[in-house]
């Protein structure tokens, strides 16, 4: 209730009066009324939940996304045409038969017959290229890699007098022992996709090999990504699966890495590994990729050698150094 200069005092029942001579429709209205008579009648303020954050650390509010144009509408080709229906009954063709266009039959000139001679009737020859394991130096790096020890001829003259300072019986002399490819090896050459770069060496590995061992000591298998099903075939075409039997095992192959840096072998490799190893066949790997891109976690009981120009006899030797052959 406010009092002003020159008016009398309003009180509630003047309000009250008010409000039902004006009949108001809603209380928007009876609060205008309210108003101009000094009386502050205003609906309390809506409730809110507290909210206590960082007004800094809060994340700023997201700007309006642009709006796009409309996308135009897709353009659909008309309906074609319902095609022509055809006549049911078979048409006669008015089409009228031209005479032939092909020259008549000619004998072949003298020219050319007697040319005929110069050209080979043979197969062609074969084309020269270089092998990763070059002619001169094959036969030691093969032969380094597939050598065995065995007793010899030559009295262990060390072992001897050691023997009899310990007053041991000697069932037989001891020889010194010396390296020898007469066991022969088992060649199990991969042609597996990766390898088709690589198809042509195999064969010429093949022969190589079987100049140093002979083909009687020699027997080829092939296979596809997995050695343990490699097969060989006899003249009658029957499949022979491979099976470690004590000779050396010459594989090449480049283990599915497929040229990548540090990538693991096929799963295959490691029971390959281990049925040479049971068998106590050496098991020699010829790898084509450098020594970089070889697997870190090959079995140690193989020999893994570069299968390129560079690989010597020598070292051969030296990376067998430890194996027992």
């Amino acid at each position: 209730m406010t009092l002003e200069r020159g008016r009398g005092a309003i009180h509630l029942g003047d309000l009250a009066r008010a409000l039902v001579d004006l009949g108001c429709r809603d209380q928007a209205q009876a609060g205008a009324v309210a108003a101009c008579l000094g009386f502050g009648l205003r609906a309390p303020p809506r409730a809110r939940p507290h909210r206590v954050f960082d007004p800094i650390a809060a994340p700023p509010a997201a700007a309006p996304q642009p709006t796009h144009p409309p996308a135009p509408p897709v353009w659909v080709p008309p309906t074609p045409p319902r095609p022509t229906p055809l006549p049911r009954q078979t048409l006669t063709s008015r089409l009228t038969p031209l005479p032939g266009l092909a020259p008549p039959f000619e004998p072949a000139p003298d020219w050319l017959a007697a040319g005929a001679d110069a050209f080979p009737s043979g197969a062609e020859p074969r084309l020269a290229r270089a092998t990763l394991l070059p002619e001169p130096t094959a036969r030691h790096v093969l032969a380094a890699a597939l050598a065995t020890r065995r007793p010899g001829g030559t009295l262990d003259l060390s072992r001897l007098i050691d023997a009899i300072c310990r007053r041991e019986p000697l069932r037989r002399l001891p020889r010194r022992a010396e390296e020898t490819v007469a066991l022969g090896c088992q060649l199990l050459l991969d042609y597996s996709g990766p390898m088709v770069p690589f198809w042509e060496d195999l064969n010429d590995l093949a022969d190589q090999v079987r100049a140093i061992l002979g083909a009687a000591a020699t027997r080829v298998y092939g296979f596809d990504t997995r050695p343990t099903q490699a097969r060989h075939w006899t003249p009658a075409g029957e499949p022979r699966p491979w099976r470690p039997d004590g000779r050396p095992v010459l594989a090449a192959t480049d283990l599915g890495i497929q040229g990548r840096a540090q990538a693991a072998p096929a799963p295959d490799w490691a029971a390959c590994a281990a049925d040479c190893a049971q068998a106590g066949s050496p098991l020699i790997l010829l790898i084509p990729w450098p020594a970089d891109r070889w697997p870190r976690t090959f079995p140690p009981t193989a020999t893994l050698i570069h299968w390129g120009p560079r690989t010597t006899a020598g070292m051969v030797r030296r990376q067998a150094t430890g194996h027992p052959r």
